[in-house]
Protein backbone atom coordinates (compact mmCIF):
# COMPACT_ATOMS: atom_id res chain seq x y z
CA UNK A 1 0.00 0.00 0.00
CA UNK A 2 1.31 3.62 -0.68
CA UNK A 3 -0.15 6.69 0.44
CA UNK A 4 -1.00 10.11 -1.75
CA UNK A 5 2.84 11.05 -2.55
CA UNK A 6 5.02 8.20 -1.70
CA UNK A 7 7.41 7.78 -4.48
CA UNK A 8 6.94 3.89 -5.64
CA UNK A 9 9.99 3.53 -8.07
CA UNK A 10 13.12 6.11 -8.54
CA UNK A 11 14.36 6.93 -11.97
CA UNK A 12 17.21 4.38 -12.35
CA UNK A 13 15.73 2.17 -9.98
CA UNK A 14 15.50 -1.69 -11.21
CA UNK A 15 12.38 -3.22 -10.04
CA UNK A 16 11.64 -6.17 -8.54
CA UNK A 17 9.31 -7.48 -10.86
CA UNK A 18 5.97 -6.52 -12.64
CA UNK A 19 4.14 -3.81 -10.25
CA UNK A 20 0.67 -4.37 -11.27
CA UNK A 21 -1.47 -1.02 -9.72
CA UNK A 22 -4.85 -2.89 -8.59
CA UNK A 23 -6.34 0.17 -6.70
CA UNK A 24 -5.50 4.24 -6.81
CA UNK A 25 -3.45 6.40 -9.47
CA UNK A 26 0.20 6.20 -10.24
CA UNK A 27 2.15 9.66 -11.57
CA UNK A 28 4.66 9.10 -14.26
CA UNK A 29 7.33 11.90 -14.46
CA UNK A 30 10.69 13.08 -14.63
CA UNK A 31 12.68 16.15 -13.40
CA UNK A 32 14.27 18.48 -15.77
CA UNK A 33 18.25 19.79 -15.23
CA UNK A 34 16.54 22.92 -13.16
CA UNK A 35 14.57 21.04 -10.72
CA UNK A 36 11.15 21.16 -12.69
CA UNK A 37 8.72 17.95 -12.57
CA UNK A 38 7.35 17.52 -15.92
CA UNK A 39 4.52 14.92 -15.80
CA UNK A 40 5.09 11.86 -18.62
CA UNK A 41 1.83 9.69 -18.23
CA UNK A 42 -0.79 8.72 -15.51
CA UNK A 43 -1.27 4.94 -14.78
CA UNK A 44 -4.63 3.46 -13.36
CA UNK A 45 -5.76 0.40 -11.34
CA UNK A 46 -4.71 -2.75 -14.04
CA UNK A 47 -1.79 -1.22 -15.64
CA UNK A 48 1.29 -2.62 -14.91
CA UNK A 49 4.49 -0.09 -14.65
CA UNK A 50 7.01 0.25 -15.50
CA UNK A 51 5.86 -0.03 -18.89
CA UNK A 52 8.29 -2.16 -20.95
CA UNK A 53 10.09 -3.56 -18.06
CA UNK A 54 8.32 -7.02 -17.90
CA UNK A 55 8.55 -8.10 -21.76
CA UNK A 56 12.78 -6.52 -21.30
CA UNK A 57 12.27 -3.20 -23.52
CA UNK A 58 13.85 -1.77 -20.65
CA UNK A 59 16.02 -2.82 -17.51
CA UNK A 60 15.46 -0.21 -15.30
CA UNK A 61 12.71 2.77 -14.69
CA UNK A 62 13.01 5.38 -16.89
CA UNK A 63 11.11 7.75 -14.94
CA UNK A 64 10.09 8.68 -11.02
CA UNK A 65 6.85 6.55 -10.01
CA UNK A 66 4.57 8.12 -7.12
CA UNK A 67 1.28 7.37 -5.67
CA UNK A 68 -1.03 10.35 -7.00
CA UNK A 69 -3.68 9.15 -5.06
CA UNK A 70 -3.56 6.30 -2.16
CA UNK A 71 -2.69 2.72 -4.17
CA UNK A 72 -2.56 -1.16 -3.81
CA UNK A 73 -0.21 -2.43 -6.03
CA UNK A 74 1.12 -5.71 -6.22
CA UNK A 75 4.44 -6.90 -7.57
CA UNK A 76 5.04 -10.62 -9.17
CA UNK A 77 8.26 -11.98 -10.94
CA UNK A 78 8.23 -10.48 -14.61
CA UNK A 79 8.40 -14.29 -16.05
CA UNK A 80 4.79 -15.24 -13.55
CA UNK A 81 3.40 -12.31 -15.35
CA UNK A 82 4.25 -13.42 -18.74
CA UNK A 83 3.20 -16.39 -18.18
CA UNK A 84 0.00 -15.30 -16.80
CA UNK A 85 -1.35 -13.63 -19.69
CA UNK A 86 0.22 -16.21 -22.04
CA UNK A 87 -1.96 -18.74 -20.60
CA UNK A 88 -5.13 -16.32 -20.28
CA UNK A 89 -6.55 -14.88 -24.08
CA UNK A 90 -9.24 -12.50 -21.60
CA UNK A 91 -6.27 -10.53 -19.39
CA UNK A 92 -3.95 -10.31 -22.53
CA UNK A 93 -6.93 -8.80 -24.21
CA UNK A 94 -7.67 -6.80 -21.40
CA UNK A 95 -4.12 -5.45 -21.13
CA UNK A 96 -4.07 -4.93 -24.91
CA UNK A 97 -6.89 -2.62 -24.52
CA UNK A 98 -5.09 -0.71 -21.58
CA UNK A 99 -2.40 -0.03 -23.47
CA UNK A 100 -4.25 1.27 -26.62
CA UNK A 101 -5.98 3.89 -24.28
CA UNK A 102 -2.76 4.83 -22.69
CA UNK A 103 -0.96 5.27 -26.02
CA UNK A 104 -4.45 7.40 -26.74
CA UNK A 105 -4.15 9.21 -23.45
CA UNK A 106 -0.46 10.05 -24.04
CA UNK A 107 -0.61 10.98 -27.95
CA UNK A 108 -2.90 13.52 -26.55
CA UNK A 109 -0.74 14.67 -24.44
CA UNK A 110 1.85 15.07 -27.25
CA UNK A 111 -0.20 17.01 -29.04
CA UNK A 112 -0.82 19.69 -26.06
CA UNK A 113 2.53 20.13 -25.76
CA UNK A 114 2.90 20.86 -29.18
CA UNK A 115 0.83 23.88 -29.29
CA UNK A 116 2.30 27.24 -29.55
CA UNK A 117 -0.39 28.90 -27.73
CA UNK A 118 -0.61 28.46 -23.54
CA UNK A 119 -4.76 28.29 -23.83
CA UNK A 120 -4.74 25.14 -26.50
CA UNK A 121 -1.66 23.60 -24.16
CA UNK A 122 -3.89 24.13 -21.48
CA UNK A 123 -7.54 22.91 -23.29
CA UNK A 124 -5.84 19.70 -24.16
CA UNK A 125 -4.17 19.14 -21.18
CA UNK A 126 -7.42 19.22 -19.43
CA UNK A 127 -9.11 16.76 -21.99
CA UNK A 128 -6.03 14.27 -21.11
CA UNK A 129 -6.04 14.73 -17.38
CA UNK A 130 -10.27 14.03 -18.25
CA UNK A 131 -9.63 11.18 -19.75
CA UNK A 132 -7.14 9.76 -16.89
CA UNK A 133 -7.50 11.62 -13.43
CA UNK A 134 -11.29 12.54 -13.96
CA UNK A 135 -14.26 10.83 -12.75
CA UNK A 136 -17.65 11.05 -13.38
CA UNK A 137 -19.66 13.29 -12.12
CA UNK A 138 -22.64 13.44 -12.21
CA UNK A 139 -22.53 11.95 -16.03
CA UNK A 140 -19.78 11.13 -18.54
CA UNK A 141 -20.08 15.08 -19.83
CA UNK A 142 -19.30 16.32 -16.69
CA UNK A 143 -15.95 15.63 -15.75
CA UNK A 144 -14.12 15.88 -11.82
CA UNK A 145 -10.47 16.36 -11.78
CA UNK A 146 -8.35 16.17 -8.62
CA UNK A 147 -5.11 18.68 -9.67
CA UNK A 148 -3.54 21.67 -9.13
CA UNK A 149 -3.22 24.48 -11.66
CA UNK A 150 1.43 23.95 -10.27
CA UNK A 151 0.60 20.39 -11.82
CA UNK A 152 -1.34 21.58 -14.91
CA UNK A 153 1.38 24.25 -15.54
CA UNK A 154 4.39 21.34 -14.75
CA UNK A 155 2.92 19.23 -17.65
CA UNK A 156 3.33 21.37 -20.05
CA UNK A 157 6.15 23.77 -19.42
CA UNK A 158 4.70 27.05 -18.15
CA UNK A 159 4.44 28.90 -15.03
CA UNK A 160 1.46 28.50 -12.96
CA UNK A 161 0.88 31.89 -13.45
CA UNK A 162 0.09 31.33 -16.87
CA UNK A 163 -1.78 28.47 -16.40
CA UNK A 164 -3.86 30.31 -14.32
CA UNK A 165 -4.63 32.84 -16.34
CA UNK A 166 -6.03 30.50 -19.05
CA UNK A 167 -7.84 28.46 -16.04
CA UNK A 168 -9.48 31.43 -15.49
CA UNK A 169 -10.85 32.44 -18.89
CA UNK A 170 -12.26 28.88 -19.69
CA UNK A 171 -14.23 29.64 -16.12
CA UNK A 172 -15.61 32.64 -16.83
CA UNK A 173 -16.43 30.83 -20.28
CA UNK A 174 -18.51 28.45 -18.02
CA UNK A 175 -15.83 25.42 -19.58
CA UNK A 176 -15.11 24.50 -15.59
CA UNK A 177 -15.47 25.28 -12.26
CA UNK A 178 -12.71 25.52 -9.66
CA UNK A 179 -12.84 25.16 -6.58
CA UNK A 180 -9.55 24.56 -4.69
CA UNK A 181 -7.59 21.31 -5.90
CA UNK A 182 -10.78 20.35 -7.67
CA UNK A 183 -12.11 21.69 -11.08
CA UNK A 184 -15.47 20.27 -12.63
CA UNK A 185 -15.27 20.28 -16.32
CA UNK A 186 -18.05 20.25 -19.11
CA UNK A 187 -16.58 18.18 -21.45
CA UNK A 188 -18.72 18.69 -24.55
CA UNK A 189 -17.76 22.62 -23.89
CA UNK A 190 -14.33 22.26 -23.84
CA UNK A 191 -14.65 20.08 -27.32
CA UNK A 192 -16.64 22.87 -28.72
CA UNK A 193 -14.04 25.44 -27.44
CA UNK A 194 -11.30 23.13 -28.96
CA UNK A 195 -13.24 22.97 -32.43
CA UNK A 196 -13.32 26.47 -32.52
CA UNK A 197 -10.09 27.35 -32.43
Amino acid sequence: MFEKGQTVLLQDEVPKGTYIIESGIIKTYTITASGEERIISIDTAGEDIPIGFTIGLVDKCQYFYEAYTKCRIRVVPCEEYLKHLEDNVESLYKRHIRLTKILLTNLKHIEALEQSKASEKVALTLMYFAETLGSTFPHKTIKRLSVTQQEIANSLGLTRETAGIVLKKLELKKILEHSRNTYVLYVEKLKKHLDNK
